[in-house]
């Protein structure tokens, strides 16, 4: 137990649990079992906390879990998300950013919340700041449920690659990317082909990842190992560990552009199949 899940009381209205603290701290098992509950319970979600609480030193405390009603978008750019654009605005902010908080709501479930996307719906979870760069928002919700408010025509899943393989006679191939700017979704196009033949799905192919300091990585198929990178200057390119390295991926750095105005980026590389 730790002193913020003591039932919201004060400390001088625990006697016995300052105690068996105070004890505990007596040796060094006992501050290493005391600093860690602390160090959770401080991201326990309080009650009668209506936000998320920020802290400087540490992680910041989710709000209690929250009912949220608006429309949900998907946001199918760089980085896909989902956005609840609130009736009303709630902690100063007229959208939140949803997670799935449970699997069942993951991208490519039959629930998953892009069934949802163009809804108003009613979401309830506890509310979090953003922690890193993988955020779009500053305000997020963990989903623990959701449901419709009025009509709503549910959308099908978004499409599932993962079992899609590379064709078995394919031995290299190139990967071409283009990054457009001016598109609000869908802003980056992928042609994969072989020998001058368009190879599809591109994403039996290729995939890329974008971190919270946007930078991106592009990689082969399994079975494939990146050969050459290339694109615009302005991108960086390079390998992420040693040309042929199982491990490696094209990386690029679509973020850092040194006030250049262009409006599309090109970047690509070359996946060679592995002995």
């Amino acid at each position: 137990m730790c002193f913020a899940c003591m039932n919201d009381t004060s400390l001088p209205d625990n006697p016995r649990m300052i105690r068996r603290m105070m004890s505990a701290m007596k040796s060094l098992d006992g501050l290493v079992v005391v600093a860690s509950l602390l160090f959770v319970c401080a991201a326990l979600p309080a009650r009668g906390q209506l936000c998320p609480k920020e802290n400087p030193n540490g992680p910041g405390q989710p709000s209690e879990s929250r009912t949220l009603e608006g429309r949900l978008i998907y946001h199918d750019g760089l980085r896909k998300w989902f956005e609840l654009k609130l009736d009303r605005p709630e902690c100063g902010q007229p959208s939140v950013e949803l997670f799935p908080g449970r699997n069942s709501f993951s991208p490519g479930s039959p629930d998953g919340l892009e069934t949802f996307r163009g809804c108003r719906v009613r979401a309830e979870g506890p509310l979090g700041g953003a922690a890193s760069g993988y955020y779009t928002l500053d305000i997020n919700l963990s989903v623990g449920e959701i449901e419709p408010v009025g009509k709503c025509t549910r959308q099908p899943p978004l499409p599932e690659f993962s079992k899609v393989k590379p064709h078995w006679s394919i031995q290299r191939y190139r990967v071409g990317m283009t990054i457009d700017y001016e598109q609000a979704d869908r802003p980056i196009f992928f042609r994969v082909t072989s020998g001058g033949k368009v190879l599809r799905p591109w994403q039996a192919y290729a995939s890329y990842e974008l971190t919270g300091g946007y930078v991106l990585y592009g990689h082969c198929a399994k079975s494939f190992a990146v050969d050459r990178v290339f694109g615009d200057s302005e991108l960086t390119p390079q390998h992420f560990e040693e040309r042929g390295d199982p491990d490696d991926a094209a990386m690029f750095n679509p973020d850092d552009r040194d006030g250049v105005a262009k409006k599309k980026l090109h970047l690509g590389y070359t996946c060679v199949r592995m002995p």
